[in-house]
């Protein structure tokens, strides 16, 4: 048995500071990128006890930013938490649902470490359930945050090889799109809208390549939305390669609509472009 092992063994008998000591010093933090394949490592060998770990992965992902504080090595003891909730619920269907719900306030937790930890715990438990994971979180999409993991987890391709049904996973992105959309102006600068903004310009072109037609017609539908942000939205799902071969024809259906619905200039012919810079020059 080697170290991690005896000392999550010790953790489960109430004597956790050998463990914490071990994870804190192989962190990676406070730096750039955190030990991945530690978070791996332990979360595989925490969830490998069954049932008789799930109080000490659940005390971890919920220890607060006063226990564990963000940009510091503490933060990866929550972060190797959401790790392990998501490796035990991947194990145990049983106990996904109770276990889910942990991750559901992980993903807006305070720390920006932590709340990126839950895509990967959601796409772990994705690969193994697959449609019946994507089913039960209806609930998490009236949450910015919250939606946000769910989209980025589904496009991780670990669980997107696993969907079979289009139906559920376009009801999700149906329901984040109109979340965004929503949100009141004041809310539009918030962190959670940001997050899931950017997931919603990345995550439809990924489900396009295992989904199809069926991503590139509600795309079509969203590209006569009004506000701005959300048209860029269906756009940048659009470009780039990765599109361009199989679903070339799709890709130029969904830009044809976006600009069919492009707002139209009041009086073009006074159109002079772009005035930025033609005002008085700042005094060097």
């Amino acid at each position: 048995m080697g170290a991690l092992e005896q000392s999550i063994a010790c953790a489960l008998k109430g004597e956790d500071k050998t463990l914490f000591t071990i994870l804190v010093r192989s962190s990676g933090l406070p730096g750039v990128r955190p030990n991945a394949a530690m978070m791996v490592q332990f979360a595989k060998a925490c969830a490998g006890h069954g049932a008789a770990a799930d109080a000490l992965a659940v005390r971890m992902a919920t220890l607060d930013a006063n226990e564990a504080p963000g940009a510091t090595e503490l933060e990866f003891l929550p972060m190797c938490g959401v790790a392990a909730i998501g490796q035990r619920a991947a194990d145990d269907a049983k106990a996904r649902p109770r276990l889910v719900r942990v991750l559901h306030d992980a993903a807006e937790d305070l720390r920006f470490r932590v709340r990126d930890a839950v895509p990967d715990a959601l796409a772990r438990i994705g690969e193994r359930a697959g449609d019946e994971l994507v089913a039960e979180l209806g609930a998490w999409m009236d949450g910015y945050f919250q939606a946000a993991a769910v989209l980025r987890a589904l496009a991780h391709p670990a669980w997107l090889a696993t969907v079979r049904q289009p139906e559920p996973v376009l009801a999700l992105l149906e329901a984040a799109f109109v979340l965004a959309r929503d949100a009141e102006s004041a809310v539009t600068r918030y962190p959670g809208h940001k997050a899931l903004v950017e997931a919603l310009a990345a995550t439809p072109g990924a489900l396009a390549t295992r989904l199809g037609v069926p991503v590139f017609d509600m795309l079509e539908r969203w590209s006569s939305v009004k506000d701005p942000v959300l048209r860029e939205v269906v756009l940048k799902n659009v470009l780039g390669s990765r599109l361009a071969g199989r679903h070339a024809s799709e890709v130029l259906r969904v830009k044809k609509a976006l600009e069919a619905s492009a707002p139209v200039r009041r009086d073009p012919n006074t159109y002079v472009g772009p005035t930025r810079g033609r005002g008085k020059k700042k005094r060097r």
